[in-house]
């Protein structure tokens, strides 16, 4: 009787490890819940990167002693720069079109940030129209949507366009960076996490309102552009307001890449353009890539 007892006993143990669940030590996860969520609360975090950008076409107000006209449906590109070193070199890396910014996750899912996007704006060579008045100068006259060259101090080669009229515009940019200083709210939706907890892909949203402060460099009906007086001409000229989506990835818990395309609006109604007072007024909409790399943790 004890030993068939015993053989009763050694087989419900059996049983019941064959019965039990596997046990693993780091189960994969592919659509993690909220148990697993990549912890980011209480995180700041910091990136650097560069972009490109593309604008709508714009028209431009031009106004100073003696003048006050508009150009119509003028065209714009960015100017990226194309040396690699330049990237990566000590004093040039801030040449280029970049990014920076600083932020806060109060939550696992929704963050805070403040951080500029450095951005250049160039009018290329092109006719436009113009309608205004001039009463100082070679160009004096009053103009009614007239055929006018402007931009031609850029690149472009020679056209029939050239046997138009010129000197109104000859150079209009904000070289120095068209700077974009914004406030953003973002949310990150995740959509896949490693089995060791390190690493995570997910998508991210912002939105946010900026100040736009460039730093113009315009060459209006000859008069000397406030740009090329040896100081700084950084200027508060308007504002913006902007949405982004993005993938990023995060790995080795502290590091990520990020990948955004950014789209807004700009509203430029007070641009210093020359030494004697002149101002221009703008609005257009924007849109921008980005690839930045960043760090995050918290302290």
């Amino acid at each position: 009787m004890l030993f068939a007892g015993n053989n009763a006993l050694s087989q419900h143990r059996e049983d019941s490890i064959h019965s039990s669940a596997p046990i693993t030590r780091y189960p994969a996860i592919h659509n993690p819940g909220t148990a697993e969520m990549f912890k980011r609360k209480g995180n700041f975090f910091f990136y650097w990167g560069y972009n490109r950008a593309a604008y709508t076409k714009s028209d431009i107000h031009f106004w100073g002693d003696g003048y006050d006209f508009t150009i119509t449906d003028v065209t714009a590109k960015d100017e990226p720069t194309t040396t690699v070193l330049t990237y990566i070199e000590p004093d040039a890396f801030t040449v280029p079109q970049y990014n920076y910014r600083l932020g806060y996750f109060f939550s696992d899912k929704n963050f805070i940030s403040l951080g500029e996007d450095h951005m250049k704006y160039g009018i290329e060579k092109q006719a436009t129209r113009l309608t205004g008045t001039i009463t100082t100068g070679e160009n004096t006259g009053t103009y009614d949507n007239t055929e006018v060259l402007v931009g031609e101090e850029g690149e472009g080669e020679l056209s029939i366009i050239d046997s138009l009229p010129k000197g109104f515009v000859s150079e209009f940019e904000h070289c120095d960076g068209l700077n974009d200083a914004g406030f953003e709210f973002g949310r990150v939706q995740q959509l896949w996490i490693s089995w060791n907890r390190k690493h995570v892909l997910t998508v991210i949203g912002t939105i946010g309102p900026g100040l736009v402060i460039p730093d113009t460099e315009a060459e209006v009906l000859g008069h000397n552009a406030y740009h090329d007086q040896d100081k700084m001409t950084y200027h508060l000229a308007g504002y913006s307001f902007s949405t982004s989506i993005g993938i990023q990835f995060d790995f080795c818990n502290h590091f990520f890449l990020l990948t955004r395309l950014k789209g807004g609006y700009m509203n430029l109604p007070d641009i210093n353009t020359t030494i004697e007072g002149g101002t221009a007024s703008q609005h257009f909409s924007f849109i921008e890539p980005m690839l930045v790399a960043g760090y995050s943790r918290s302290f």
